[in-house]
């Protein structure tokens, strides 16, 4: 694993992991927009935390992270969903969670911890 993941990569990761499931888990898996922009956003954040974790440059992921958390956030309205109230709390809430770690970590970039 590259030493230069971070634990809010993983925490990142993580909520993508949870976007995954959360469809299910928490009943909204037949709102077909809320449903197919977790499983994907969750997905596209997976992925890109375990190619992030064994590359060996940085090349970005942050930004990445802080782009893919707005859309979450701003998906409900975007997408339609926002009636979906358990739905549209999910996505605002990881949303603004992926984008705080990331401009976290992108903080930290310049300062090494």
């Amino acid at each position: 694993m590259n030493p230069k993941v971070h634990w809010r990569d993983l925490l990142i990761g993580a909520s993508g992991i949870w976007l995954i499931a959360s469809p299910t888990v928490l009943g909204y898996n037949l709102v077909e927009a809320a449903a197919y922009n977790a499983v994907g956003v969750g997905a596209c954040l997976v992925v890109f935390c375990l190619v992030s974790a064994w590359r060996l440059e940085d090349l970005g992921n942050e930004i990445f992270n802080v782009v893919m958390g707005f859309w979450l956030a701003l998906s409900p309205f975007s997408l339609g969903f926002s009636e979906q109230r358990i739905a549209e709390l999910n996505a605002i809430t990881v949303g603004l969670i992926v984008v705080a770690l990331a401009l976290w970590d992108l903080s930290s970039v310049r300062s090494p911890e």
